[in-house]
């Protein structure tokens, strides 16, 4: 009985300690609209650095938040390249810039900084095709 009570304890112990580590990260965010005011709604925003990929989804506000490889990883400081695509139908597609869907050509960097923790809003100008 002694055994089955160290054997269960060691595994809680185990857990709780692998899963402190789950959602390291910031949580960083932004909005992304169009230069009218217009909130764009079904774009994925990517932060990209030398490692990783860093990917939100706008919902209808234009309101995106960051993650990693789960919900809960969060974003490092760090610097970043951006670039924001449409993933709507075929009409909304037409209508985005392209050049903001790749870091190359967006012209968008970002730095998230560990103690300022603010968001990162993106303005779309509709007139920029490429």
């Amino acid at each position: 009985m002694k055994n089955l009570l160290f054997v269960f304890s060691t595994l809680v112990l185990l857990t709780s300690v692998s899963l402190t580590g789950c959602g390291s990260g910031l949580r960083f965010g932004g909005t992304v609209q169009f230069d009218d005011g217009t909130p764009v709604e079904g774009a994925l925003v990517s932060f990209i650095d030398a490692k990783r990929q860093y990917d939100g989804l706008t919902n209808a506000q234009g309101r995106y938040t960051l993650t990693g490889a789960t919900p809960k990883d969060g974003i490092p400081p760090g610097e970043y390249q951006v670039a924001v695509s449409m993933r709507s139908n075929d009409d909304e597609k037409s209508t985005f810039p392209e050049k903001y869907a790749s870091v190359e050509t967006s012209g968008l960097t970002c730095k998230v900084n560990e103690k300022e923790n603010s968001a990162f809003n993106i303005t779309i100008i509709k007139s920029e095709k490429k």
